[in-house]
């Protein structure tokens, strides 16, 4: 029970090697699994037959980790895809442990999240996670010389790793969090949070012009604080609809305003509430090329609209798929011998414990619609990457 074959899908050819993908196919988190799992067979479809493999699909919401992992090296399978939940992780770690390598008899794990600890080690961590898109912000702030930050995150687990992994990475490189607040998330009104943040105060109303002819009306905008370069801001995009316009109309609608891609759903348009907002996120959204802009009509042809809200898993999928070669390759997890691997969720690095970090694509909300962004370049001393093993 819970598990199923996808082999070679031409009449004739010889089917490849043998992997294991472990994902839910049912139970609360069934979207993003089919997702991973369609972008798995998409990738397979597209791959020459010198990189194809054989997949044994397992469902993680039927199948135990333990039981799965047996079932993996019971049927010979070169490596293990999966699991996607951080709870099945856990408890596939130890397992993972002993058996990882791409010796006969052992069997290397490409985990669909990340554990916390960084030093769980002994096998492959690639998931999408949003401690990156902080990174990649704090990089791009501090190269466009943006150098003192303002932080608003909700009052979660989430925003706190958000906020650590932002401010850790942009004090490293020389910038400086200067304050920040948190928020509740669901509520309609964050003034509070918001006008404490920024400092606002109330706009003065400026003295009768009694010139001839006056060039200029006086601002009645409010004021805010001038010891912040940019403001990040942690939230989806529910929340957001609602926390953009309330700092521009508090006083930040000069301030460079950031966020991760949770503020954008895939396929939105006319979402002019949150214009103005930058964020980073997989060429999957930002940048698909023709072949993507055909896949993802696929997706909605066949599963409707709603496919677009977990089609980011979909890329993750695929490009798991694309990573299956580089992983049996190496004798244990690490940095890519290729390097840098372009993929759907961004461009793919390893560092020495074997997490797979994304490099990422940025852009900016203008008119309710995505406006790609140039990449920058970081100023020399900012170029080493400080992540390794992190």
């Amino acid at each position: 029970m819970g598990a199923s074959n996808i082999g070679s899908m031409n009449p004739g050819e010889a089917d490849g090697p043998l992997v294991a993908l472990l994902v839910p196919l049912s139970g609360r988190q069934q979207a993003p699994g089919m997702a991973i799992r369609d972008g798995f067979i998409a990738a397979h479809l597209e791959a020459p037959g010198s990189r194809r493999f054989t997949t044994l699909i397992i469902d993680e919401a039927q199948v135990g980790v333990a039981e799965a992992h047996r079932q993996a090296l019971a049927a010979g399978a070169r490596a293990l895809v999966g699991p996607l939940l951080k709870e099945s992780l856990q408890a596939l770690a130890p397992l993972a442990a002993q058996t990882a390598g791409p010796l006969p008899g052992q069997m290397p794990v490409l985990a669909l999240n990340n554990l916390a600890d960084p030093g769980v080690g002994g096998f492959w961590q690639f998931g999408l996670a949003p401690e990156d898109e902080a990174r990649e912000i704090a990089i791009r702030a501090l190269a466009l010389g943006q150098r003192r930050a303002l932080a608003l995150v909700p009052a979660n687990e989430w925003g706190q790793r958000l906020l650590d992994a932002f401010g850790a990475e942009f004090s490293s490189r020389g910038g400086a969090l200067v304050d920040t607040r948190t928020y509740v998330p669901g509520s309609t009104d964050f003034t509070a949070p918001i006008r404490s943040l920024l400092q606002t105060t109330e706009p003065v109303q400026a003295p009768p012009f009694k010139g001839a002819n006056p060039v200029e009306k006086p601002s009645l905008a409010p004021g805010r604080r001038q010891d912040a370069d940019l403001i990040f801001v942690a939230t989806n995009s529910s929340n957001g609809r609602q926390i953009v316009p309330q700092l521009k109309f508090f006083g930040a609608s000069d301030l460079p305003t950031y966020s991760t891609s949770a503020i954008w759903e895939d396929g939105s348009s006319d979402d002019d509430d949150l214009n103005g907002v930058i964020f980073p996120d997989c060429p999957w959204v930002i940048v698909p090329d023709g072949r993507t802009a055909l896949v993802k009509g696929r997706l909605v042809r066949h599963w409707g609209k709603s496919a677009l809200g977990v089609s980011r898993f979909y890329a993750l999928g695929y490009d798991a798929y694309q990573l299956l070669p580089e992983i049996l390759r190496q004798q244990s997890p690490g940095p890519f011998a290729a390097g840098e691997i372009a993929g759907a969720t961004g461009l793919l690095y390893a560092d020495t414990a074997g997490r797979i970090h994304r490099r990422l694509f940025f852009a900016e909300i203008r008119g309710g619609r995505l406006i790609p962004l140039p990449a920058v370049r970081p100023p020399v001393e900012q170029v080493t990457d400080k992540r390794d093993g992190n």
